[in-house]
């Protein structure tokens, strides 16, 4: 009996101590612990320069990553299409012919007055809203495929590196006598010219129909203006995108037929310039007759300043005998700035008295904006009041000197860094070129 209870009491002791030591160990453990070290959140050993180590650990906050900038169209450009026709060396016969000596003058009075020439597949582009296209530029065509084009233009297009479009209607490709070859057109488009139609016949298009019934009118105005652009196509294995109306003649049936063939816009003669208003089939362009130069100068006096040969174009660059900058502009031409609202000025004391009444300041996007006028210091100041939205901006200048003649010019162009203005301001650190310095911070006040 003794026996069996001293068992049992023995098994009794082994479970306890199987139940009671974990509970025992545990319970050591935590105390333990809490004479151990506290563990380190992990970090990231590569530097970070958003982190308290470069601006302090009083910056915590996370960066705000660079939002998107929505892309804006420019409708304030306006673009001048210039049609030509054909060219002989010296004399003209005829008001389609020009003269290379005026040819010539007319280019370089572009290039002096850094009015941009650019093709026609840009303007385009800018009318689907993909791109923008300066404020203001001049588009060169060249009608109907006369020989003097490529003997005389051409050489002198290449000279200046300038984009241009030939018209051609197929009767008058190769075939003869003053038209050019298709090896000299394809010379051409090698080279970058674009294409576009001129029709089959070059009759004009609103004003054949007599004699002929509405079906066979129908046709026929079919052949003009689908047929063409195939044949064109076919024959250069280029896009032809745009179509010239013979004379210019048209109804508002043959300016929809034509955007219906497949061309995206169609050019008239209409002496004026296009925006982003004018319809697609109506392009207007100013032609040159002869040796005249009326339609020319219109067609370069942009903005209500006059024409190219009017005005005298002074670069944001010159310089007196001594070195000296003539103009201080701000900003700065060929600057990237980064205040979206920054101040426009040009200070033209050392031109001498300036005419208040005859400034006139452009600006991308906003068009002719008011410009302040201090007469002690003979600057041109504006303010832009909206956020600019456009990565490049144009600035232009329009002012007459007491006593002068001719107005004058100066043109110049900056870019904004659109990002800079959503990005912590301790990056930017230095002031970008053009751009005002900070103001200084105010000193703290006493308690």
């Amino acid at each position: 009996m003794n026996f069996r209870f001293s068992t049992l009491i023995t098994r009794l002791r082994l479970i306890a101590l199987v139940v009671i030591s974990p509970l025992l160990l545990t319970s050591c453990l935590e105390k333990f612990k809490e004479f151990l070290p506290k563990p380190q959140p992990l970090v990231d050993s590569t530097p970070d320069p958003t982190t308290s180590e470069m601006f302090g650990p009083e910056k915590e906050s996370p960066v705000e990553a660079p939002k998107a900038i929505a892309f804006e169209i420019n409708k304030s450009s306006m673009v001048s299409i210039l049609l030509y026709h054909d060219f002989v060396e010296r004399i003209p016969k005829t008001e389609m012919m020009v003269s290379m000596p005026v040819f010539r003058a007319q280019l370089q009075a572009l290039r002096d007055a850094n009015i941009p020439v650019i093709p026609m597949s840009d303007v385009l582009a800018w009318k689907r809203g993909e791109k923008n296209i300066p404020e203001e530029s001049v588009v060169i065509t060249l009608d109907d495929g006369w020989l003097g084009v490529h003997q005389f233009a051409y050489p002198v297009l290449k000279e200046f590196g300038y984009p241009f479009t030939i018209y051609l209607y197929k009767k008058y490709v190769n075939s003869g006598g003053r038209s050019m070859t298709i090896s000299q057109i394809k010379d051409m488009l090698l080279y970058g010219a674009e294409l576009g139609s001129h029709s089959i016949s070059h009759k004009p298009l609103a004003m054949t129909k007599k004699g002929m019934t509405d079906e066979a009118y129908k046709q026929w105005l079919h052949e003009e203006i689908y047929d063409s652009k195939k044949w064109l196509e076919e024959t250069f294995q280029v896009p032809c995108k745009t179509f010239a109306y013979p004379y210019g003649n048209k109804t508002e049936e043959i300016v929809e037929m034509t955007l219906a063939a497949g061309y995206e816009a169609a050019v008239t003669v209409n002496p004026q310039k296009t925006t982003w208003d004018t319809p697609n089939g109506k392009l207007p362009r100013f032609t040159q007759l002869g040796d005249k130069d009326g339609n020319f100068k219109m067609a370069t006096s942009f903005h209500g300043r006059n024409d190219v040969s009017s005005s005298t174009f002074i670069k944001p660059d010159a310089a007196d005998e001594q070195g000296h900058k003539i103009l201080e502009i701000t900003p700065r031409p060929d600057a990237t700035i980064t205040d979206r609202r920054p101040i426009i000025s040009v200070n033209l004391a050392k031109l001498g008295n300036i005419i208040p009444e005859s400034l006139v300041l452009r600006v991308s996007g906003f068009g002719a904006v008011p410009v302040e006028f201090d007469p002690a210091t003979q600057t041109a100041r504006y303010q832009v009041q909206q956020r600019l939205r456009l990565d490049d901006c144009a600035a232009t200048l329009v002012f007459r000197r007491v006593d002068a003649e001719k107005d004058e010019v100066v043109s110049w162009k900056f870019k904004i860094d659109q990002k800079a203005e959503y990005l912590p301001k301790e990056i930017v650190t230095q002031p970008q070129p053009g751009s005002a310095p900070p103001a200084p911070e105010a000193p703290p006040t006493k308690a």
